[in-house]
């Protein structure tokens, strides 16, 4: 027993000996073959092992988007966040690298020998930084893994650590380099990718793993360069040597770019091999087959379109039908046989059951054909449904976001065309003839409504079995995630695009312009700027009344109701045109539809043929058109643009013969005309910009001269509503009210639909309610009030602004003033000194903003209007605090305010709001008597009430309650005060408060009467 047990004892103490002696921390021939045997079939091999695992399922599970340009391998759609993402988590492989590394790396020299001081090799050996045979596969296994979960750049550091320092192992150091560059070229860094990949040599290929992996990174490098020619023969080598799943995709890759570079036979051949492989999933096979359709390059199509038909009998492509028919009409596409190629597009297009890239594709594809034959209306919801599934990655996205957009507008007018030529044709037929289309119309309308009934019936029974566990429709349908974005919805172009589908599903294609839901999209009547005129209109009062009596009412409630339902002729009986007005009307709708179709193809698409032809189609088939002056203006531009001077030359002197006094006529007899229009953009940018400078310093002579020289020799330009404009404002200071509204009523007459129209709008019907010009003050003045409080150029919003008004809400009280008269700084002192000394316990917040050349000090913490008041009463008592002169301070709530300053508004868009709500001002007790503006001549103020006992009469009145609009609830009246009894009179308008000056006077540009 003793012996047994001292043996064990040896054997231990011999085993700890040894263990000992190979300690990482000693560097032996025998410590380094044991650190090597550990590491190999210990750590290492674990980590291989679930590397190994991982690869080969993330390879086999991702799901390609065959509608575009594979990537090499699925990791780099890790690279790519609105890609679909590979599965595979490699962290427990990076973790035993790591702890191989850290446990049995061996760092320390190994004894020297002596009499090998001098040998080579020996020296070489002393220099290395790791003795552990193996540890270099520890390294590159942590490279790769990094590589394979997505962190290049990590990876790319590691890599770069292997090519350092093992440099002993040339092998290795290639492999480092390579994995290096992929992860440079996943990156996007293309420069830093080729500076490696040129470095290497093929005599530093020293295996067949190193030889694909040289291929692949090549390939993969001019694929990212777009030189898909030169990506070509190292794909097809690294296709050879890969295997499994890679191997198919890499096939499949490598016919998508053979398509790219127009070898159609070998693209053909390459997806054949693609689809063929047993590893292939079906769904790959399945795309390879139709790819093929897409290349073919036979003589005879119908084998191919037979065995594309025999598809669509299978149950397992019931999901993969739209595909099958866009394959169908890519064969007769190939063969010229668009009308055959449309029919299947359309039937695929009411196959699919997936809104996704292939639906988006063929909608593409059927929205082109129509666009190229000029069938507007019908290309509009091709590329307005395809464009919104498409990832903004997609080969030629911002031409198709641009043509869709373009599209939007083209359609409304080729709708209009069609409809009222369909209209006129009826118009013009034999009542049977007619009766005959209309019954036809009717048989089809129904004949549709039942179509989509049963197909509504069966989705909603495939629903129900799919409710019940009884999964019917269950097609295994694969849902891609075009865009993860979660960003804000104008930032994420895949929602955006989705709200667009669903605002033309309900409103269908509108043309993008202000007031779209109106038919008279004009923002201003010249009805509201001269009431003299309406004296001449006829009284329409008693017609009116007698529309509306039970009289006229109809009688027929049954033919009523026949009118309004497109089952009945009667429905389309009414829209027929039969009178010559009517008749008429439906010419001028298609005259106005022919020439914006021109229009729009010659300045958004630059389509100078299609636009050449829709306005010959005009003027052949409307001779005296109304349009007659611009179209031949616009064939005179794009004949000069395309070199064909001798055309262009017939449309001028057509207009000079036939409109000389126009602005065109006169414009086009300077002999200098292209060259000023050559010109133009840079000469009237500069100009203006004078111009404006000029209106500021009140040299109003030279902005009528600079007005007159625009009329002269650019009349046409598209910024002489702003040079028109200024010219305006320049009478306001000169006091000459005429020369003002006439100016105006002439640029909304001449430019109805510039940002500035709704500007001059307001002006004029202010004027026609009989308030005047504020003139004497300065044009700089003026300005302030239309600055927006914003300092983004940028932000601009043209829809209606609306406030609230609230006097409950909380308010704050805004010194306004112009930086360059006022010191902002010590009106900020002032202030802040009177809010301590005059309110001891009461606190309130001052804060500084600057907005050009308009200041603000915004006086904050009033919890209401009553509040605010208060503040102001003790203000205007205070013998030290003075306002100085050029500061106005402008109650607003803090809602109101926030309003001005997010959505980029002016104070002047504020007053005028309102105004028009009928807002009682009550800032003029803070300005002093000589700044206060006078009322004019011809009114009479109201008497003040006498002073009482209570009340001396040197004493400031308390604000009385500011009148809400009739948006918000009503103003409680105070304890004990009695409420103003109602009367018939309408409450006038409050007068909008001035800005004192140093002048005396001051803006803004009306004043009340």
């Amino acid at each position: 027993m003793i012996r047994r047990v001292c043996i064990r004892l040896c054997v231990i103490t011999i085993a700890a000996m040894t263990l000992s002696a190979c300690s990482s921390r000693k560097n032996t021939a025998a410590n380094r073959r044991y650190q090597e045997f550990i590491t190999r079939y210990n750590i290492h091999y674990n980590g291989a092992t679930h590397f190994d695992e991982t690869l080969r399922n993330m390879e086999n599970s991702y799901e390609d988007d065959f509608s575009q340009l594979l990537f090499v391998h699925p990791v780099e759609a890790k690279a790519d966040k609105s890609a679909t993402q590979p599965s595979g988590d490699f962290t427990r492989s990076i973790e035993k690298a790591q702890k191989a590394i850290q446990v049995r790396s061996i760092k320390k020299k190994p004894a020297r020998k002596p009499g090998k001081s001098r040998d080579p090799k020996y020296k070489e050996w002393m220099k290395r930084d790791e003795y552990n045979p193996f540890l270099h596969n520890s390294w590159l296994m942590m490279g790769r893994s990094q590589y394979y979960n997505g962190d290049f750049l990590g990876a790319a550091s590691t890599f770069f650590y292997i090519s350092k320092h093992f440099t002993w192992l040339p092998r290795t150091v290639t492999e480092a380099k390579l994995m290096q560059a992929m992860c440079y070229i996943a990156l996007g860094w293309q420069f830093e990718a080729e500076m490696i990949l040129t470095r290497i040599k093929e005599t530093d290929l020293g295996n067949n793993t190193l030889r694909r992996l040289y291929n692949l990174a090549y390939a993969d490098f001019y694929i990212h360069a777009a030189d898909y020619a030169a990506a070509l023969p190292f794909l097809a080598e690294a296709a050879k040597q890969a295997k499994g799943t890679q191997r198919t995709r890499l096939n499949f890759l490598l016919g998508q770019l053979y398509e790219r570079t127009g070898d159609k036979q070998r693209a053909y051949n390459a997806f054949e091999k693609a689809g063929s492989a047993s590893s292939a999933p079906y769904r790959t096979k399945f795309n390879a087959r139709i790819k093929q359709s897409e290349v073919f390059t036979g003589s005879d199509i119908e084998p191919e379109v037979k065995a594309l038909r025999r598809m669509t009998r299978y149950d397992r492509n019931k999901e993969y039908l739209d595909q099958v028919y866009y394959a169908i009409g890519n064969l007769y596409l190939s063969r010229g046989d668009t009308a055959r190629a449309i029919e299947n597009y359309i039937i695929a297009n009411e196959k699919s059951t997936r809104s996704g890239i292939d639906k988006a594709i063929n909608q593409l594809r059927l929205g082109d054909l129509y666009f190229t034959r000029r069938k507007y209306e019908l290309a509009q919801p091709c590329y307005s449904e395809a464009v919104p599934l498409l990832p903004e990655t997609y080969p030629g996205y911002d031409s198709l976001k641009r043509r869709s957009d373009v599209l939007d507008e083209l359609a409304v007018y080729a709708q209009n065309i069609s409809l009222q030529d369909s209209l006129l044709r009826l118009a013009a037929m034999t009542p049977e003839e007619r009766s005959a289309v209309i019954d036809k119309i009717i048989t089809d309308l129904k004949k549709k409504e039942e179509e989509e009934a049963e197909q509504t019936r069966r989705e909603e029974y495939l629903a129900e079995q799919a409710a019940s566990g009884n999964n019917l429709a269950d097609n295994n349908t694969q849902s891609f995630v075009i865009n993860s974005d979660n960003s804000w919805y104008f930032y994420n172009t895949a929602v955006k695009n989705a709200g667009k589908t669903e605002f033309q599903k309900r409103w269908g294609s509108r043309k993008l312009e202000d007031n779209w839901r109106r038919r008279n999209k004009s923002s201003f009547n010249t009805d509201d700027f001269d009431s003299s005129d309406r004296a001449d209109l006829p009284d329409t009062s008693d017609e009116s009344d007698h529309a509306d009596s039970p009289e006229a009412a109809p009688t027929d409630t049954a033919a009523a109701a026949r009118a309004s339902d497109p089952h009945y002729p009667e429905y389309y009986l009414a829209q027929i045109p039969s009178t010559d007005a009517e008749i008429s009307n439906a010419n001028d709708i298609i005259q106005e539809g022919i020439y914006n179709l021109g229009l729009i193809l010659k300045d958004k698409l630059e389509d100078f043929p299609a636009a050449r032809s829709e306005f010959d189609r005009l003027l052949t088939r409307y001779p005296d058109n109304i349009y007659r002056l611009d179209t031949y203006y616009n064939l005179y531009l794009m004949y000069m643009r395309l070199g064909l001077e001798t055309d262009a030359e017939v449309y001028r002197r057509l207009i000079i013969e036939q409109f000389p006094e126009s602005a065109y006529g006169t414009a086009l007899r300077n002999p200098d005309y292209i060259d000023n229009l050559r010109n133009m953009d840079a000469r009237q940018q500069e100009l203006y910009e004078r111009t404006y400078e000029a209106y500021l310093e009140n040299r109003n002579s030279d902005v009528h001269e600079a007005y007159r020289t625009m009329e002269k020799d650019y009349p046409l330009s598209k910024i002489m509503p702003k040079f028109m404009f200024l010219h305006a404002l320049a009478y306001v200071t000169e006091n000459k009210p005429d020369e003002f509204n006439a100016t105006l009523r002439t640029l909304l007459e001449r430019y109805p639909s510039t940002d500035i129209t709704p500007i001059a709008s307001a002006w004029l019907k202010g004027m026609a309610k009989g308030r005047r010009l504020h003139s004497g003050a300065s044009n700089m003045r003026a300005m302030l009030w239309d600055l927006r409080l914003s300092n983004d150029s940028t932000a601009t919003d043209s829809t209606e602004v609306v406030f609230n008004l609230n006097p409950e809400e909380p308010q704050l009280l805004v010194f306004t003033f112009a930086t360059d008269e006022v010191a902002a700084p010590q009106l900020l002192f002032d202030i802040a000194r009177h809010n301590f000394s005059s309110f001891v316990v009461k606190d309130f917040d001052l804060e500084s903003m600057n907005f050009g050349r308009l200041g603000l000090i915004v006086v904050g913490g009033f919890g209401n209007m009553a509040e605010l008041n208060h503040y102001r009463k003790v203000m205007a008592e205070s013998a030290e605090f003075r306002l100085p002169r050029g500061v106005r301070p402008i109650a607003i709530s803090d809602a109101d305010f926030k309003t001005l300053i997010t959505q980029g508004r002016s104070f002047e868009e504020y007053f005028r709001y309102r105004d028009e709500q009928n807002y009682i001002d009550t800032q003029a007790e803070l300005l002093a008597p000589e700044d206060i503006e006078p009322l004019p001549a011809e009114e009479t103020p109201e008497e003040t009430p006498a002073p009482t006992d209570s009340q001396p009469e040197n004493e400031p009145q308390e604000p009385g309650e500011p009148s809400v609009p009739a948006t918000t609830p009503p103003t409680p009246a105070k304890p004990g005060q009695k409420k103003p009894a109602a009367t018939d009179e309408p409450s006038q308008p409050a007068p909008v408060p001035l800005l004192p000056s140093s002048e005396g006077d001051d803006d803004p540009l009306l004043l009340e009467p």
